[in-house]
C-alpha cells in the first residue's frame, strides 16, 4: 500500500508520466544543444574544451561574466545563435515543469474530491485495466450511463481515462487497498482485463474474497487458464481469440443473424432490445406461469429463455412456472423493458 501511495503522490505532483517523458526529452535536447555549441566554439575560435563549455554556459544563462577569449565576427554571430536557441529551450523546459507542477496540484485536489465521490458509489462496475479492451468497455458503459470505476497502473493510460471524465484510480488492481478504494465491497460487477493471466487470477481471488456475491468477469489470454479462473471465483471468463473466431465463423455462416443481434444489442436507435430480469422474492411474477405473468400482455415482451441455477430453458412453454432467483431473458421494446420491476 505504501508503494501505491508513493506512486499516486508522485504522479500527482508532476502531472503524469507523459509530462515526465516530455521534460526528459527537452533536457536531452538542451544537452545536445550544449554539445553542438561547445563543438562550434572549438571549431570556429580554435579554443580548448573547457573554455568553449564556459562560454556556452554563460551565453545560454545570460550570466554576463567576462569572455575568456576574444571573439571573431564569426564567433559573435555564433554566440547570438547560442543565446537565442539556448534560452528558448531553457525557458520552455521551465514553463513545462511549472505547468506540470500546477496540473499535479489541481489533480491532487480533484483526486481528494473524487475519493469522496467514489466512497458514495454502490452497485457500480469496476474495470481493472484500461488497455484496448478496457477502453472499449468503458466507452460502451459510458454511453449506457452505467456507473463504473477504472483501475489503471500506467500513467499514460490513467491520464487518457481521466481526460475522458471517467472515475479512475491510479494503482495496481492486484493491491487489496486499491480494490477497497474502488468500492469492491459495494460493487455489483468486477471486470478483470489486466495484461497477464497471472494478474487476472490474483485480482479475481482478491475481489472474490472482498465481496463473495460480486459478479466477476475475467479475460483469459490463454485458453488453458479459463478453467482456473472459473475455479477461483469468476462467473464468466472471456477468451478473446476463441470469441473472435466464433464470431467470424457465425458471420460467415449466419451473417444476417449476427447483424440482427448486433442491432438489438448495440444500436441506440433500435426499438427492440434483449435484456435479462432476475426474479426476486416477493416479485409479482414469482409463482406464476408465463401465460399468467402479464409480461406479454402488459409489456409486449417475449421470454426466449429462463436460467435456473446452472440450467438454461430455451423457448419455455406458456405453462412454465416462474420461480424466485430465475433469470428471464426477454426480448421487447426498450422503453417497456425498462419499466419491468
Amino acid at each position: 500500500m505504501r508503494v501505491q501511495w508513493l506512486k499516486i503522490v508522485f504522479f500527482g505532483r508532476i502531472g503524469g508520466m507523459s509530462n515526465i517523458r516530455k521534460i526528459l526529452l527537452l533536457f536531452s535536447i538542451l544537452l545536445l544543444l550544449i554539445a553542438v555549441d561547445v563543438t562550434g566554439y572549438i571549431v570556429i575560435e580554435n579554443v580548448h574544451f573547457f573554455d568553449a563549455l564556459y562560454m556556452t554556459v554563460i551565453s545560454i544563462t545570460t550570466v554576463g561574466y567576462r569572455e575568456v577569449f576574444d571573439l571573431t565576427p564569426q564567433g559573435k554571430l555564433f554566440t547570438i545563435w547560442v543565446i537565442v536557441s539556448g534560452l528558448g529551450v531553457f525557458f520552455y523546459i521551465a514553463g513545462t515543469f511549472a505547468e506540470s507542477a500546477f496540473e499535479g496540484n489541481i489533480r491532487r485536489i480533484l483526486g481528494r474530491r473524487k475519493m469522496k465521490s467514489l466512497s458514495q458509489l454502490k452497485e457500480h462496475v469496476i474495470i481493472a485495466g484500461y488497455g484496448v479492451m478496457g477502453e472499449h468497455v468503458c466507452r460502451e458503459l459510458h454511453k449506457l450511463k452505467v456507473r463504473f470505476v477504472v483501475i489503471e497502473s500506467g500513467g499514460d493510460r490513467f491520464a487518457n481515462a481521466e481526460e475522458k471524465g471517467y472515475n479512475v484510480l491510479l494503482g495496481d488492481a492486484t493491491d487489496e487497498g486499491i480494490l477497497k478504494l474502488a468500492g469492491v465491497d459495494k460493487a455489483k460487477t468486477f471486470i478483470s482485463l489486466l495484461a497477464s493471466d497471472a494478474d487476472n487470477i490474483f485480482t479475481v481471488l482478491s475481489a472474490r474474497e472482498a465481496n463473495p456475491v460480486i459478479f466477476i468477469i475475467a479475460r483469459a489470454l490463454d485458453t488453458a487458464n479459463k478453467n482456473k479462473l472459473y475455479k477461483i471465483g469468476a462467473n464468466r471468463v472471456i477468451t478473446p481469440y476463441e470469441l473472435s473466431s466464433r464470431r467470424i465463423i457465425n458471420t460467415v455462416l449466419r451473417p444476417n443473424v449476427v447483424e440482427f443481434i448486433d442491432l438489438m444489442t448495440f444500436a441506440p436507435k433500435m426499438s427492440l432490445s434483449i435484456e435479462e430480469l432476475t426474479i426476486q422474492e416477493g416479485s409479482p411474477f414469482a409463482g406464476k406461469q408465463i401465460k399468467d405473468s402479464g409480461l406479454r400482455q402488459s409489456y409486449n415482451t417475449i421470454i426466449i429463455a429462463v436460467k435456473r441455477g446452472e440450467e438454461m430453458f430455451f423457448n419455455p412453454s406458456p405453462t412454465f412456472e416462474i420461480r424466485p432467483a430465475d433469470i428471464l431473458i426477454l426480448v421487447g421494446e426498450k422503453e417497456k423493458l425498462l419499466k419491468i420491476g
